[in-house]
């Protein structure tokens, strides 16, 4: 009705949450420097549903670029309990795998780079470190992209990889890449790919190749950590 702030909704077919990440917390600056929690859900179409979708139904793109820090306190936030999700964010999940529903029938997802980010996480509290993460956003593009940890202790970008095989180093070199271009303004940063693993001689070689550090997982805690003041 006029001069209502009611929004007519439209009915686009049965939606399930994604069995995987079925949610991402994402950050709205607000006054005074503040920035807005908001709880975004990833629906998928239901077993046999084409979803009703129109053009107007495209996620808007970002009117401009920007970085939000993300405190640990923000990271650490959490859903209510009756949602029955948990965890700080999309990659961090309590438990090591799970078992879902996707295209080509049932498969075991194995949740490796959550637990690997949880882990170092706490190798990094243990050691006296403070960290936290950033939610960057980029002008004429939709969604925003997370890095895994910040050590702020010692300046230190991590992107993490739940298999030590070339292919996902490639992927984290990438990334970093990409972080770095927008977070031109954070004092010394250096960036290194988090892995469960050793990798390879000439995987090592090549993360050395383009100045990018490397951490990865031990029996006795990480091997590379912390990292020396000569990488720079």
């Amino acid at each position: 009705m006029p001069g209502k702030k009611e929004v007519r909704q439209r009915y686009i077919g049965r939606v399930v949450l994604d069995p995987i990440e079925p949610y991402e917390v994402r950050w709205s600056p607000v006054s005074s420097g503040t920035a807005r929690r908001i709880i975004v859900f990833r629906l998928r179409p239901a077993e046999g549903v084409e979803l009703a979708l129109e053009a107007q139904d495209a996620l808007k793109p970002a009117a401009q670029t920007s970085v939000i820090e993300l405190s640990l306190e923000q990271k650490l936030v959490k859903l209510p309990a009756q949602s029955g999700a948990k965890g700080k964010k999309t990659e961090q999940h309590s438990t090591p795998e799970t078992t879902a529903n996707v295209a080509g029938g049932m498969r075991t997802v194995r949740r490796r780079e959550g637990q690997l980010v949880k882990a170092f996480e706490s190798h990094l509290e243990e050691a006296g470190h403070s960290f936290k993460s950033f939610q960057i956003t980029i002008e004429g593009e939709p969604g925003a992209l997370t890095p895994d940890v910040y050590d702020e202790t010692d300046h230190v970008l991590y992107e993490a990889k739940g298999l030590t095989t070339r292919n996902n180093v490639r992927m984290a070199i990438g990334q970093l890449a990409d972080y770095r271009r927008h977070l031109h303004d954070v004092e010394k940063l250096r960036v290194a790919v988090l892995l469960p693993s050793e990798p390879t001689p000439d995987v090592r070689d090549l993360l050395a190749a383009q100045r990018i550090a490397l951490v990865y997982r031990t029996e006795d805690g990480f091997d590379g950590f912390p990292l020396p003041a000569t990488l720079q």
